[in-house]
Formats: structure tokens, C-alpha cells, sequence
């Protein structure tokens, strides 16, 4: 009975410094998501997207900014600045694309003005 006790003893105490050097190794090391979050900050493509965001941003608030539509642009971004474009022309009732001034009508269609002054519906 002594031996059973003193064999459940050392199993015990062996258990207990074992997860006390584990728990020590992992204090030393730093946690993976600080890792993470670091490197998250120093990705280009981060930094490449909160540009596009605060550029965008900026294009949302201002509806006199032209927006620039091109052929090499990709698919995301056409989408990214025709949706740009169509919440100004709601909210604003103006939007400037590609150099024209586009105005929102009153029963909802788009219109600009011609070089005589007259709406021209699109």
C-alpha cells in the first residue's frame, strides 16, 4: 500500500513540473497573435488596401472629384467606383465621371448638360 502511495506520489510531482516548465517555456515565447497583428501592419497588400480605402473615402464625399474610368482597370475596381458613383448621385443628386458632371432627374434618370445648356438624358 506504501509503495502504491509513494509511486502515485512521484507520478503526481512529476506531472505537476512538467506543466510548470511547459507554462515557463510559453511565458518566454511571445503569444501568436501579437505575431499575427504585427504582421498583419507590415503586409504590403494592408497597406495597398487602407490607401484604396481612405481614396475611396475621400471620392465618397466630395461629388465635384472626378473619377477615372479606364480599360485596365480590374473588375473590382469598376465595380468599387460605379458604386462610389451611384451613392453620390443619390445622395448628392451630382456625380463627376470620366470628366462630365452627371446629375440625378427628379424621377430618378441621369442627365447632364450640353454645351447649349439643354438636359440630355443618358
Amino acid at each position: 500500500m506504501s509503495l502504491f502511495i509513494l509511486v502515485s506520489c512521484i507520478v503526481i510531482l512529476l506531472i505537476i513540473k512538467r506543466s510548470f516548465f511547459r507554462n515557463k517555456i510559453n511565458l518566454n515565447k511571445k503569444p501568436m497573435f501579437l505575431n499575427r497583428f504585427k504582421l498583419r501592419f507590415k503586409n504590403k497588400n494592408r497597406l495597398r488596401e487602407k490607401l484604396s480605402e481612405s481614396f475611396s473615402n475621400t471620392l465618397m464625399l466630395d461629388p465635384d472629384s472626378n473619377i477615372t474610368i479606364h480599360s485596365w482597370h480590374s473588375e473590382l475596381e469598376l465595380r468599387e467606383k460605379a458604386d462610389i458613383h451611384k451613392a453620390r448621385l443619390s445622395k448628392y443628386g451630382r456625380s463627376k465621371m470620366n470628366g462630365e458632371m452627371l446629375f440625378l432627374g427628379p424621377k430618378g434618370g441621369v442627365y447632364k448638360y450640353t454645351s447649349e445648356g439643354k438636359k440630355k438624358y443618358l
